[in-house]
């Protein structure tokens, strides 16, 4: 009794409170003393009420209340019916409770208080409701959920879904279950127009015997009846709970749409409950109104009686608009209108005739009252199971401010993160073939190569694991991960809880009108199950940082996998310059192809430029001392290592083709790894592997198993190691003839290799994952095989300089600057000759020698006067020391006008330049396998965990990014200006967040921080959206890890059409500041210097941007001063050493509001404390714009937190309309962030 002291004793002190029993009965009272323990017989007076049995201080009946039981988990229990020496004894036995003992005067009297207590539980009670729905179900041929009028008794609903409720303004119940598939639920068309729009009040209620005002809640229920059987009343929507007024007028709306099976001869109720306790919502009816829809559709304003069976008990008024007289005036269906809304006039003149008395006090007068639709068509392209809710709120001015909350969820929730998934992917086969391409090492370097293949592999079976997860999601059509789920490492890629929170409002008498979008996502952070704390990708990377210091080659690591990316992007920038010159070609464009060969040599020079000739040298020298060389007449007789069998095994994983293959190297299959006689293939350009294809569970056992080999070898590597052995022997569980392996080996399961040639045998396809005679040889796939040699770099170097020399020359002739001389990019070496190996390097032999002839090889060290160059037209060409005749070789012969088809002779150059960067591409690979081979095991260990979680906190920051994009693109009206902003500056993304640093909360702003700043790295450009894009837009991610480029569809006739793209990057700002009750532990202890000090560094970042905002023009000289203003009250905040300084947000939201950015709200799972923030901020919103009352703020806030979307994604994500807040944790909170009463409680998230 200690919380709710006072109310216990009114209830069973009050002389009109009607008690269940009431007499005397013998109590044990335990008393206890510092060094004794005693029990009394105590003679009680005690009063039955419900499921509490009060118990006074003595045998008086008016004597004051020493204490009360709750009956609930318990049962009365007697031994016989005999008098006991003490008496009639009956014992009551709790559950998890000591039993209490009590003792009557007569067996008449123990046995009512038997049966009182035995039917006094809520448990019972239950039953007895149970029984009774399933006689009213049985009598009506109805489910046990149909039933729907016991909401009349005040108890909640635990009905089914209807369809109709997936269409109305409050559509989720108290007891509903959250969706699993809401694949099953029809979507809410946010295009159609409701039958009529209707706002409640109530006046002249009844009060309590006590006199007190009720707490009033209106629920309208629908008539439902099939095939003229009698039907019965399901629930509709419900208005919010009202405080102690007999007069209340309520702010949320209801509406009647056509789709949901409202017409106008649906019979609604009306009925006003009383809400006597808020935290469990128990009610009691006042009274109820039964009226027709079209008798509410008809009239403007209709006030009925309440009925109850104590007679009348007040009025309730319906005030209406509808557009249906709107939308019957035109001749067919009326055409979209060009405004972001839809203004209907009010049916003045209708001809229904009045039901009911109406009168203008039940509702303030309102000024030219209309009904508002927002045009939503093209929102629900990119969004998915939009939830509505309406408001009417009162303005300053007395006219109505329509207010409509949209709660929907990311189509693009699954789409994002399996194309990322794809590119990841496709990296760590990339890094397997680096790696396998060394060939089997000797010595320690061999165990240290073995445990990068069971990296990448553990990596590569991670990936594809998690991205067959994420198809079979969207195959089931669930756009959203629950809260509830965040823990599950299945779907750790996908963001928590995204969805997509739309505020539109309309203030009618300031002709002013506008649309509020959030993006509310949780924590982008990889939540542990057991929840360990690793500190983050902040301490991760910056351990990592330390220990890369400590070791020798981590620059050169580094710088390697540098370059490999550099030399990857150039190669395909020059691709894209070929493609286009030979467009310009196949056209006779001479004037408008020199400035893209000028590009073309400026690229080239900086891709010849790149490269440290040391590192390769020492790279190649690595490679020629620690490489196992097999003479080839022993291959066919010598069993394969498991070395051999693994990487032959790898080198058919399907590699991803590029996108320009008009020129690329003819795709034919390159002889196995280690050949064993099989004929070579030809493979066709028609067959490519698909990058967004389903991973079958084929693919991924196939993985497992060759991961778990290579662990299996690296443990048998272990062993020899400590046993002294040699590496020539194979283990000899695999030869199944020598003896068993060590003790410390044993223990494992044995190892089965795939057998390759029985794959063969067995697969009808060649497009397998393990298919080692089909590997696509395309630019972006070329590796050195294990017994090749290295290409010199000089060699590769003079090619591309040979190729690019003919190109420009023949550009040069077509032109008409014949007399030009070649170019020259650099001085040519001579390449050395490298020894030891059984295959030679595999050559082109257009690029080397002349067509019909041998292979040149190249002069030996002696030859000083005469040089040889590869040539890029078909013949080898000599310079001799001693000068001869100055000219251009490469345009000899060539008469312009008999010259017709400028492709032909473009097309052999090109094709050899692709050859010559395939080459050294290849060159920069094998650098850098070798550079991290070279690493400490321990710390590419460490770099892989770091890489897996950043990449999946990145996944979860990139799709709510990109879902922000698209719902700007498509969701509402873009302009030119905004365009104009995207290309000159590139759009603003606030990311608001709201978590405490203490716990496992500093992981999350950890990763958060690191995440976000990914993003600033991502090229985004617009593309027309054309064929089934217009319809389903999807984004297309290309690129790597370290240059990302998402390509965003937009409607055709909103992109400017001067055929120019636009490109942009973001400029991503996050402020954190934590508002629970950790947030105060972690201030306490001293533990925000960092989050003060990430803030202040995003606040420089916002600077920044506001002075380029204001630089280019952008916005009015208002919106200027304003930004400028803001800047100047966020830096007084930050310099201000004050708890939970929420005014940093607030300032920070005015300002990327005022500069049409991005929105972002996250805590911990986006459901508790992001439903405080998004409704406070909704609420500020519609002071500053629509001139909402300050006085009218908390009620607004507390209807929106209690019936408004963001209750409705609380019950999406854990089946309870309760915010997961305790009252400690609601105390805690600042004052605009506490829940209404009612509307938190204990709720597992």
């Amino acid at each position: 009794m200690r919380f709710n002291k006072s109310e216990l004793n009114s209830l069973a002190t009050n002389p009109a409170t009607k008690f269940d029993k009431e007499g005397l009965l013998i109590i044990t009272d335990r008393q206890e003393g510092f060094l004794w323990r005693s029990e009394v017989r105590v003679q009680r007076w005690c009063k039955l009420r419900g499921n509490l049995l009060f118990y006074l201080k003595d045998k008086d009946s008016k004597s004051q209340v020493a204490g009360v039981f709750v009956l609930e988990n318990c049962r009365p229990r007697f031994q016989n019916d005999q008098i006991d020496p003490e008496g009639y004894v009956f014992d009551l036995d709790f559950k998890e409770s000591p039993s209490e003992r009590f003792i009557t005067h007569s067996a008449a009297e123990r046995l009512a208080w038997v049966r009182s207590i035995e039917q006094a539980s809520n448990e019972k009670l239950n039953q007895v409701i149970r029984q009774l729905k399933d006689q009213i179900a049985a009598t009506s041929r109805q489910r046990p959920l149909s039933m729907g009028n016991h909401i009349d008794l005040g108890m909640p609903v635990p009905m089914a879904v209807p369809v109709s409720q997936a269409t109305t303004t409050t559509m989720i119940q108290e007891d509903r279950q959250p969706v699993e598939a809401a694949g099953s639920v029809e979507d809410l068309d946010l295009s159609e127009l409701p039958i009529c729009e209707t706002a409640f009040s109530c006046d002249n209620l009844s009060t309590d015997s006590l006199g007190r005002a009720p707490n009033p809640r209106v629920v309208c229920l629908v008539l439902q009846s099939d095939d003229g059987e009698p039907g019965l009343w399901r629930e509709h929507a419900r208005t919010e709970m009202l405080e102690r007024t007999q007069s209340p007028q309520f702010l949320c709306t209801m509406r009647f749409q056509r789709s949901a099976g409202f017409s106008t001869s649906t019979r609604l109720r009306f009925t006003v409950h009383d809400v006597k306790e808020r935290m469990s919502l128990t009610s009691v009816p006042l009274g109820h109104a039964e009226v027709a829809l079209g008798v509410i559709q008809d009239a403007t304003r209709l006030r009925l009686p309440l009925s109850s069976p104590r007679g009348e008990c007040g009025f309730i008024t319906l005030a209406s608009w509808t557009p249906e007289v709107a939308l019957e005036s035109g001749s067919g269906m009326a055409p979209p209108p060009r405004s972001s809304t839809q203004l209907f006039e009010p049916n003045e003149t209708a001809g229904g005739r009045r039901r009911a008395h109406r009168r203008t006090q039940s509702l303030p007068p309102k000024l030219a009252v209309r009904l508002f639709v927002p045009q939503q068509s093209g929102l629900q392209r990119i969004c998915a199971r939009p939830l509505l809710h309406s408001y009417r709120l009162h303005s300053s001015l007395g006219a109505d401010i329509s207010v409509q909350e949209t709660l929907l969820e990311s189509r693009l929730c699954c789409v994002v993160p399996q194309q990322l998934l794809s590119i990841w992917i496709q990296r760590e086969k990339e890094l397997l073939q680096e790696v396998s391409g060394m060939g089997e090492l000797s010595g320690d370097w061999r165990g240290r190569q073995m445990n990068l293949l069971e990296e990448h592999l553990r990596l590569l079976k991670d990936y594809s694991q998690a991205k067959q997860n994420i198809q079979q999601l969207a195959r089931d059509g669930i756009h959203f991960k629950q809260s509830s789920v965040k823990t599950d490492e299945s779907l750790e890629f996908l963001p928590v809880n995204l969805h997509v929170q739309r505020m539109w409002a309309q203030n009618d008498t300031l002709q002013r009108r506008g649309v509020l979008d959030l993006i509310t996502v949780g924590a982008f952070t990889r939540h542990d199950v057991k929840g360990r704390k690793c500190g983050g990708l902040i301490k991760l990377l910056q351990e990592s940082k330390s220990w890369k210091l400590e070791q020798s080659n981590a620059c050169k690591v580094q710088a390697a996998n540098d370059a490999v990316q550099a030399t990857k992007q150039l190669r395909k920038e020059i691709v894209e310059l070929m493609s286009q010159l030979l467009q310009l070609a196949s056209q006779r464009s001479a004037q408008d192809m020199m400035p893209l060969c000028n590009q073309m040599v400026s690229k080239t020079r900086t891709l010849l430029n790149i490269w440290e000739p040391s590192i390769v040298e020492e790279a190649v020298a690595f490679i020629e001392k620690h490489r196992i060389i097999e003479e080839p007449d022993n291959v066919l007789m010598e069993p394969m290592s498991p070395f051999r069998k693994i990487t032959q095994q790898l080198t058919a994983l399907d590699l991803k083709s590029p996108e320009l293959e008009d020129f690329a190297t003819p795709v034919v299959a390159p002889p196995d790894l280690w050949p064993r006689g099989q004929p070579s293939l030809m493979r066709s350009n028609s067959w490519h592997p698909s990058n967004n294809s389903p991973s079958s569970s084929l693919d991924i056992n196939a993985i497992d198993s060759l991961q778990h080999a290579v662990k299996c070898y690296n443990e048998h590597l272990r062993c020899l190691e400590e046993a002294e052995a040699t590496h020539q022997s194979l283990p000899p569980a695999w030869q199944q003839s020598a003896a068993p392996l060590p003790v410390s080996c044993s223990a494992e399961p044995p190892l089965h290799l795939i057998d390759l040639d029985e794959i063969k045998k067995r697969q009808a396809t060649p497009a397998g994952f393990l298919d080692t005679k089909l590997m696509i040889s395309s630019p972006s796939a070329n590796y050195y095989r294990p017994t090749e040699e290295p290409e010199p770099l000089d060699l590769t170097q003079l090619n591309i300089e040979a190729s690019v020399m003919c190109l420009v020359s023949k550009l040069k002739f077509f032109c008409g600057r014949c007399d030009s001389p070649a170019i020259r990019l650099r001085h040519p070496k001579t390449p050395l000759k490298r020894e030891g190996f059984a295959v030679s390097p595999q050559q082109t032999p257009d690029v080397i020698a002349a067509p019909g002839k041998a292979p040149i090889a190249p002069p030996s060290s002696g030859q000083t006067d005469q040089q040889q160059l590869p040539p890029a037209d078909g013949g080898v060409i000599f310079r001799t020391g001693g000068g001869g005749k100055r000219g251009n070789k490469f345009t000899d012969g060539l008469d312009l006008s008999l010259t017709t088809d400028w492709t032909a002779e473009l097309r052999p150059s090109m094709r050899k330049l692709r050859h010559a960067m395939d080459r050294i591409l290849k060159t920069a690979r094998l650098m850098h396998s070798v550079q991290r081979l070279q690493q400490d095991v321990r710390c590419n260990r460490i770099q892989a965990s770091i890489t897996y979680r950043r990449d999946v906190c990145f996944s979860q920051a990139l799709t709510a990014l990109v879902s922000a994009l698209m719902l700007r693109l498509w969701g509402s009206e873009v302009d030119m200006a905004y365009f104009i902003m995207l290309r000159d500056l590139g759009p603003l993304a606030y990311f608001e967040g709201l978590l405490s640093l203490y716990g496992s909360e500093t992981d999350m702003w950890s990763d958060m921080c690191i995440a976000i700043e990914d993003l600033s790295a991502v090229t985004f450009q617009l593309v027309r959206a054309q064929g089934e894009a217009k319809v389903t837009p999807t984004p297309r991610i290309t690129g790597s890890r370290q240059a990302l480029e998402v390509q965003l569809p937009v409607p055709e006739h909103t992109l400017p059409g001067n055929g120019s793209t636009i490109s942009f990057k973001i400029t991503p700002v996050f402020f954190n500041i934590g508002i629970n009750e950790k947030a105060t532990i972690a201030e306490t202890l001293g533990q925000t210097r960092e989050q003060h000090r990430s803030n202040w560094d995003n606040y420089l970042r916002l600077s920044q941007y506001v002075g380029r905002y204001r630089k280019l023009g952008l916005g009015s000289v208002d919106t200027g001063e304003s930004l400028q203003s803001l800047l100047g009250f966020m830096e007084q905040q930050l310099r201000a050493n004050v708890s939970k300084n929420i005014k940093i947000l607030h300032l920070a939201e005015d300002a990327c509001r005022l500069m049409d950015g991005l929105r972002f709200t996250s805590c911990k799972s986006a459901k508790d404390r992001t439903g405080m923030a998004v409704t406070l901020e909704q609420c500020r919103v519609l002071v500053r714009e629509f001139q909402l009352p300050a006085k009218h703020v908390p009620n607004a806030l507390s209807t929106m937190r209690s019936e408004g979307t963001r209750m409705d994604n609380v019950l999406k994500n854990i089946g309870k309309r309760k915010y997961a807040f305790n009252l400690p944790q609601v105390i805690s909170l600042p004052a605009m962030y506490r829940p209404p009463v009612g509307a938190y409680g204990k709720a597992e998230t």
